[in-house]
C-alpha cells in the first residue's frame, strides 16, 4: 500500500482493508429490464421498515429486480450497483479487492448494507463490505437514497442499500444452472433450484468462480508487484419459509461465501511479502429466522434474530480477525387513527476476537464487544392526494452514548402519474471498533458520533414503461472523523454535498432507453489541531458530474443491449487528480429453447485504461460468455 494509517501490522491491514471503489454509474429509479419494469404498485420494504407500495415510500427508492440482475451479467455487487442512480463505485485493483460506495457524496462507512435485514458490517472499520456478497444469492435490491438513521440508526447517513437473497416463488419444482468462462481466466458455475407446496418453501443455490485476474497496481504504485491479481470464490445460500395459519409464517435465510483475492502489498525493509502471503481470504456468513404474525385485525408483527459474521486474513502481516454482530428486532405496524403507526425496539451486539486482536497475550484494543439498544417509531397518514410521514429513533451504544434521530417526508400526488416529494432527515454513524478502542495514541475514547441533516426534493412523472425524475439533495455532515498527524482519529472535519440527480427511461417501439446523471459539489473542511488552520478541498474520489446511458432490444428469441457509463475528473485521497473517463458494455442473450439461453457481455468494449483508485488499474476489456437453464 502506498500509505497506511496505523503502525505495524495492523496499520498496514486496516489500509488493506480500507482501499476504496469501483467505477461508477447509474441507470434508473428501477434499474429494471425494459419489458419488466417494477410498476408503481412494487412493493419494497427498506424504506419504512414493513410493506409498502413504491408509489407510497416518500423516499428515493431504487430497485434492482431479478431479470435487471441476469441482464446486466455483473461479476459482483459492487459492478452491479453501477446500475443505481446517485452512487459511485471505485475498486482498488479487479476482483476480489475490497471495494466500497459513495452514496450521494457520503463515503462507505456511511451506507448501511443489509442482506434479509441484517447488518452486513465489519465493526473494526464500519465497512459493509459489498464485494464479499455473492451475486448468485441475490434475488433483489433495494437502495434508498438519503438518511436513514431515524429507521436503521447507526451508519445509515448516506442512505441503505438492503439485499434479498434467493426465494421460492411458484408452487412446484424450478431448477437453475448456468456455466460460463471468459477473459482474464474466468471461468463460473451455478447451481439451484426453488420448491414449494402448501404454505413450505425451500430454496438452495451454490456457485464457485475463479479468475486469473490482471495485473492491477501500475509500476508508479509503491505497491508494485509485476503479477497478475487473481481471485477465487464459493458461495452457498439457502431459505425455508412455513405458513403456519393465514398470517402466520417462519422461515430462515442463510448465505455463506469464502474467497481468496492476490493483492499487491508494499515492499519494506521491514516486510517483503512472499507470492504466497500476499493474499486475502475472507469468509462472510449471514444467518437470519423470523416470525411472520397478525396478531389482530390491523396489526402486522415480525420477530426477527440473525447473526453476521466476517472473517478475513493477511497472512503477510498476521492479521486474522473474526467479527460478530447479532441482532435481534421486533417491528409493528397497526392501522391507527386513519393511517399506520409503526414501533419496534432492536438489540445489536458486536464482537472482535481472533489473530491481531490481541498480541502477546495482551489486548490491543480497549473493549471486543458492545451492544446498541434502540426504540424507534413513526407515523404515516394520507389526507386527500397528500401523504405525510414521521419517524423517530433513539440509539444508546455502550461506551458511546444516546443519538437521537428523526424524519419528516410529505408526497402531493398531483394526478396517477405526477408526483412531488420532499424529505428532511437526521443521521449519525458512531465511530468504530478501530477509531475508539485501538490503544492509544491510535485510539481516541473522546471521540463522538458522526451527525448529518439531508434534505430531498423530487419532481416524477411515471406513466407505463415511462420514468421521468428529478432529485435535488444537500446534506451536511459534522465532526467526521479523520486521522491527525499522528495517526489518532479525532473529529476534525464537516463534509458538504449539494446535487441533482436526472433519471429517465422511455420505450421506442421495441427499443427502450434508460439514462441517469448526477451533478453535485462536494467539499471537505478541515480544521488543523494545532494551529487552527481551515482547509477547504473537494472530497476524495467524488467526481462532479457522473451517469450513464444504456439502451435496449428485446425480440421473440433476442435480447440485446449496450450501456456507457462515466466520471468526470476528481480527486484521490492523497490529492492524486484522476482523469475523467467514458467505457462501453455491450451484452446480447439467445434464447435456445424455452429453458436454454446463451448470455454474453463485453466489458470495457474499446479496452480504456482509466482508475478509479490512483495508481491502480480498472479491468480492461474483458469477454464473458455463459450457458444458462431455467425451468419455466
Amino acid at each position: 500500500m502506498s500509505s497506511f494509517s496505523r503502525p505495524a501490522a495492523h496499520s498496514q491491514a486496516l489500509a488493506v482493508a480500507s482501499f476504496t471503489f469501483l467505477s461508477s454509474f447509474t441507470f434508473l429509479p428501477q434499474a429494471s429490464h425494459a419489458q419488466s419494469a417494477p410498476a408503481l404498485e412494487s412493493v419494497v420494504v427498506t424504506a419504512t421498515r414493513s410493506e409498502t407500495t413504491i408509489d407510497r415510500a416518500l423516499a428515493d427508492v431504487v430497485v434492482i429486480d431479478s431479470q435487471a440482475i441476469r441482464d446486466a451479467g455483473a461479476a459482483s455487487l459492487p459492478e452491479l450497483l453501477r446500475s443505481a442512480g446517485g452512487i459511485e463505485i471505485s475498486q482498488a485493483g479487479g476482483r476480489g479487492t475490497t471495494s466500497g460506495l459513495f452514496l450521494r457524496g457520503t463515503k462507505t462507512s456511511q451506507t448501511l448494507i443489509l442482506v434479509d435485514g441484517v447488518r452486513i458490517e465489519n465493526p473494526l472499520s464500519g465497512s459493509g463490505m459489498p464485494e464479499y456478497l455473492p451475486l448468485e444469492a441475490i434475488e433483489r435490491i433495494e437502495i434508498v437514497r438519503g438518511p436513514m438513521s431515524s429507521l436503521y440508526g447507526s451508519g445509515a447517513i448516506g442512505g441503505v442499500v438492503q439485499v434479498f437473497t434467493r426465494r421460492a416463488g411458484a408452487d412446484g419444482w424450478r431448477p437453475y444452472a448456468s456455466v460460463g468462462g471468459g477473459s482474464q481466466g474466468t471461468a463460473r458455475a451455478q447451481a439451484g433450484f426453488g420448491a414449494a407446496q402448501s404454505g413450505t418453501r425451500f430454496s438452495l443455490s451454490a456457485s464457485a468462480e475463479r479468475s486469473s485476474g490482471f495485473n492491477a497496481t501500475r509500476p508508479s504504485n509503491p505497491d508494485y508487484q509485476p503479477d497478475r491479481d487473481g481471485h477465487r470464490q464459493r458461495s452457498l445460500s439457502a431459505s425455508l419459509s412455513q405458513r403456519i395459519a393465514e398470517g402466520w409464517e417462519l422461515g430462515a435465510n442463510l448465505m455463506f461465501d469464502r474467497g481468496r483475492a492476490d493483492i499487491d502489498f508494499a515492499c519494506t525493509s521491514f516486510s517483503c511479502p512472499s507470492d504466497a502471503e500476499s493474499v486475502q481470504e475472507f469468509r462472510t456468513s449471514a444467518i437470519t429466522a423470523y416470525a411472520r404474525t397478525r396478531p389482530l385485525t390491523g396489526w402486522r408483527s415480525e420477530l426477527r434474530v440473525g447473526n453476521t459474521s466476517i472473517d478475513y486474513e493477511l497472512p503477510a502481516f498476521r492479521f486474522a480477525p473474526h467479527t460478530d454482530a447479532r441482532t435481534i428486532a421486533w417491528d409493528n405496524e397497526v392501522d391507527a387513527w386513519g393511517g399506520q403507526a409503526r414501533f419496534g425496539v432492536e438489540r445489536l451486539e458486536e464482537r472482535i476476537d481472533g489473530e491481531g486482536v490481541t498480541g502477546g497475550g495482551f489486548p490491543i484494543y480497549a473493549h471486543e464487544d458492545r451492544t446498541t439498544n434502540s426504540v424507534f417509531g413513526g407515523y404515516e397518514r394520507q389526507f386527500g392526494e397528500h401523504t405525510v410521514r414521521a419517524t423517530a429513533r433513539r440509539d444508546r451504544i455502550g461506551t458511546v452514548g444516546s443519538d437521537t434521530t428523526g424524519a419528516l417526508a410529505w408526497g402531493w400526488r398531483l394526478d396517477p402519474a405526477w408526483l412531488v416529494r420532499a424529505s428532511y432527515g437526521t443521521a449519525f454513524r458512531a465511530p468504530t471498533f478501530d477509531d475508539l478502542y485501538y490503544l492509544p495514541p491510535f485510539g481516541n475514547p473522546a471521540l463522538r458520533p458522526e451527525k448529518s441533516r439531508g434534505i430531498d426534493a423530487a419532481l416524477e412523472y411515471h406513466a407505463a414503461a415511462t420514468l421521468l425524475r428529478a432529485t435535488a439533495f444537500a446534506s451536511r455532515i459534522e465532526d467526521a472523523i479523520e486521522l491527525d498527524s499522528a495517526f489518532t482519529p479525532r473529529n476534525l472535519s464537516t463534509a458538504r454535498v449539494r446535487g441533482l440527480t436526472l433519471d429517465a427511461r422511455h420505450p421506442l417501439g421495441r427499443w427502450a432507453l434508460r439514462a441517469s446523471v448526477t451533478v453535485q459539489h462536494t467539499e471537505g473542511e478541515r480544521v488543523d489541531p494545532v494551529d487552527g488552520l481551515v482547509e477547504i478541498s473537494p472530497l476524495s474520489r467524488r467526481a462532479p458530474r457522473y451517469g450513464s446511458i444504456g439502451i435496449e432490444r428485446h425480440e421473440e428469441q433476442w435480447r440485446v443491449g449496450a450501456e456507457a457509463i462515466g466520471q468526470s475528473r476528481r480527486v484521490d485521497t492523497q490529492g492524486a487528480r484522476m482523469g475523467g473517463y467514458a467505457v462501453l458494455g455491450l451484452w446480447a442473450g439467445y434464447a435456445i429453447t424455452r429453458d436454454w439461453e446463451i448470455f454474453a457481455r463485453l466489458s470495457n468494449a474499446f479496452d480504456r485504461d482509466f482508475e478509479t483508485t490512483a495508481g491502480y488499474r480498472s479491468p480492461p476489456r474483458s469477454l464473458y460468455v455463459e450457458l444458462r437453464y431455467a425451468m419455466r
